[in-house]
């Protein structure tokens, strides 16, 4: 019996260890720059709400229902299918950068994979913008100026946990826009 191809070693491994496996295969920084964004993505509050002296923070993972009604930021978000599939969307990006050195490998010297590294960012980037176009609308100011407040988006801040997955999105970012570059060479 020989040893197992590495196809059929990673058909037989359960999620799990294809992911640890994925993990052991990154240097160490890309490794931490990964740990952070999932910490400040699902554990750690990504932005922070304040109207006056209330003040409440908000996960990444629920950033899609912030994007489809606003005011959601300031009445809280209930459970939703929404919530689990955005967090799938979530787990994807930060697969891409795991499964970029195995793509490379099993597919030759294709440079274009180390891009999947910008995965995380490019997601932070799109819901940033797409929140504070929502969060900035006129309609919606004036309705949160109606009740007391100003426009939207001067209430809602970066939390711990949007400093912590930022930095290691734009570190995991540099890293792949680097190492696309040397493959070039």
């Amino acid at each position: 019996m020989g040893m197992p191809r590495s196809v059929d070693f990673f058909a037989a491994q359960p999620l799990l260890g294809r992911v640890g496996h994925a993990l052991a295969t990154l240097e160490a920084q890309s490794r931490l720059a990964v740990a952070g964004i999932l910490i400040g993505w699902f554990f750690i509050d990504y932005l922070v709400v304040s109207l006056g002296s209330l003040q409440h923070g908000v996960r990444f993972f629920d950033m899609s229902a912030m994007i489809a009604d606003p005011a959601r930021l300031f009445l809280g978000v209930d459970s939703s299918m929404q919530r689990l599939l955005f967090s799938f969307l979530c787990l994807a990006c930060l697969a891409a950068p795991l499964a970029a050195p195995r793509l490379i490998r099993s597919r030759g010297a294709n440079r274009v994979a180390w891009l999947a590294y910008l995965a995380p960012l490019a997601l932070v980037v799109l819901c940033a913008a797409l929140l504070y176009s929502r969060t900035s609308a006129e309609f919606f100011a004036d309705d949160i100026a109606r009740h007391g407040g100003g426009p939207a988006a001067q209430h809602v801040s970066l939390g711990a946990g949007g400093y912590w997955a930022l930095i290691g999105s734009l570190f995991l970012g540099i890293q792949g826009v680097h190492r696309f570059h040397r493959a070039a060479r």
